[in-house]
Order: structure tokens, then sequence, then C-alpha cells
């Protein structure tokens, strides 16, 4: 099958590798849609991502769906030729954590596209059977990819302990930040306001109705916007000391951006003298069927989020414009 390996960064080789086979309790995905996460394109510049370092050849891409080719031993559903997406995050459901219902913090968990299991980008992935979800087929590949980001979304707001009236401030307006809105929106939140510094990316946040989308956390400061839950979804250095500072007394802030320095700051005494709490969320747990009714019955609209394609053979053109933060939310790469 071909896939595109990364070599170490920026080196991209498309390569003919072995077509893996379904193990007991796996199934052969036929991958369809590949969508480019920000973490993909900090493991290509930088060669590690979240505390995972580059050890070696690897395919990546985690956020996919595509077709059931074949079936693994003791696998029945779903069946060969089912259109599924896959929640990449494999739980091993068997140590204390999973046995508490926290299997996105799993101690054995297995993340295909960071080091050392591959992922999507190549043609085929064998993936465990309980980690696929079905697609209806009203809903597309490409938004069948993007279930795995909304899925980080709703988990987020599962943690923030998100209620109807509460206002809502997002830093960060990318996928899992717009993700965020449709959810804040969906749960009745009285007010969302946004911190985008691209002026590309703000037209989205204004469009879902949130008011004031800015520039600057200074500009949300400035017309005295304070928030009951604030999520830090941009991953930049000064995020949790941004969020901190827009929380009002007694609020919340949920971290879901990773940033790219594993040491960051924040202003501890803002923190302390407004008495937050503050969670740090850690991808998804248990989401997968949800994101995707959630995209079924279109309380969240993917198919009118903006987004660029490319073929497999232009993965790294793919993973090079995820840096560029412009008007496109993602690059997906699809595999007809």
């Amino acid at each position: 099958m071909r896939a595109a390996r990364l070599y170490g960064i920026r080196d991209v080789r498309i390569e003919e590798i072995p077509t893996p086979a379904p193990a007991a309790g796996q199934v052969l995905v036929r991958v369809r849609a590949v969508a480019i996460c920000p973490s993909d394109w900090r493991l290509y510049v930088d060669g590690h991502a979240g505390g995972a370092p580059l050890t070696g050849p690897i395919v990546q891409g985690h956020e996919f769906s595509g077709d059931v080719a074949a079936l693994g031993e003791g696998v029945e559903v779903p069946p060969v030729g089912a259109r599924v997406a896959v929640e990449p995050s494999w739980a091993c459901g068997r140590c204390d954590l999973c046995l508490e219902g926290r299997g996105n913090i799993c101690r054995n968990v297995v993340f295909p596209s960071f080091p050392p299991h591959d992922g999507g980008l190549a043609e085929y992935v064998a993936a465990p059977a309980r980690f696929v979800c079905p697609l209806p087929e009203d809903v597309g590949y490409v938004e069948g990819a993007l279930a795995e980001p909304l899925g980080v979304a709703i988990h987020a707001v599962r943690l923030s302990g998100l209620r109807s009236g509460d206002a809502v401030a997002v830093l960060g307006a990318g996928v899992i930040g717009i993700s965020v809105l449709f959810l804040a929106r969906a749960r009745g939140a009285r007010r969302w306001s946004v911190v985008e510094p691209s002026a590309a990316r703000r037209a989205w946040p204004a469009e879902l109705g949130a008011h004031p989308v800015a520039a600057s956390l200074a500009e949300l400061l400035d017309a005295g916007i304070e928030a009951d839950v604030v999520f830090e979804c941009s991953g930049e250095a000064t995020g949790l000391d941004d969020a901190v500072r827009l929380a009002r007394p007694g609020g919340r802030v949920v971290v879901v951006g990773i940033p790219r320095d594993e040491r960051i700051a924040f202003d501890m005494s803002v923190a302390r003298r407004r008495e937050l709490t503050v969670h740090f969320s850690r991808r998804s747990n248990d989401t997968l069927h949800e994101a995707i009714e959630m995209i079924r019955t279109r309380v969240v609209e993917f198919d009118r989020l903006p987004y660029r394609t490319y073929s497999l053979r232009d993965a790294a053109a793919a993973i090079e414009a995820t840096g560029e933060q412009g008007e496109p939310l993602r690059s997906v790469v699809e595999l007809p």
C-alpha cells in the first residue's frame, strides 16, 4: 500500500509499505479522508509533539475515516464495506484508569500517528473494532474524520460543567475552538466571545453568533468582558495566562490547546485571588458516537467548515499548510 512516512523534520516520503493484516479484535480500514491536526504539524516541524519525540519513520494522521475492508478474528461488526469513523485513542480497557471510566488517560494507550504507532496517512490502517463507529449515509468522510476533534471539544465541555446561561470565552478559533462554540450554543450559553489573532479565522465565530470576536485579549478586557467558562484552545504559550485573566471570580478554565513549549507560565495571583477552577483536558473520552450524531443532526455544521483538500502524494504540502493558520480550518488528505 502507499503511505506518507515522516523520516525527520520536514522529510515526508511517499512509499510502498506492507498492508497491515487485522489482528484478532481489529478491522482493516481503507482510509478515505485524513484531516491534519496541528499536532501533526508540530511533529513535522519540531521533531516532537506533546512530549512525544520522533524516534523513526512514522505514518502521521489520527483524524481519519474510511471503509471496513477486512475483519480480524472474532469481529462481526461493523461488516466489510461499512463506512466508519475511527477514534484514535485506543485505551487498553484493563488498567485502573480505564476501569474508572477515564480511558482518555489510559496508562497503556495506543495513539496512531504518535511515535511509534503509524496513523492514517496511508491507504489502510488496522484499528480495534471497538474504536470504530459506522457513518450514516448523510455524513461524509471528511465530516467523519472531523468527529475526532469534535470529540475533543465534547470532552472539554463536559469537564467544564457548562450550564445554560453561562458566559463562555474561547481562545483560538481552529476546529476545536469552533466546535466548542457550536456546543456552547447548543447548551444555551448566554454569550460566547472569542479571541483569534488570525483575521481570516474571525469570520466563522462571528457567523455563529460570537460577540465580541477580538484579535487580542486586551480588546475583550477593555470591553469589560469576563466569562464563567474559558476554553483555551489556541495552544499559544500565553494561552493559560490569558484564560485566567478572562475568567470571572469563581469561574472555570479548561486548557485544551497544547503549547509548543513544554513549560509555560501564568499569573498565579490572579488565579488564586479569583479562586478559579482549572481543568487540563486530555483528548476525548468515549465521545465518537455522540460526535457523529451531532454532525448528522447538524448541531455541529461541519459540512460548512472551510477546508482544503490534497492527494496523498501532496501530504507534505497539506501538513505545511496546517501551520499557516489561514481561513481553511483544516487541510484534508483524500484517498479516493
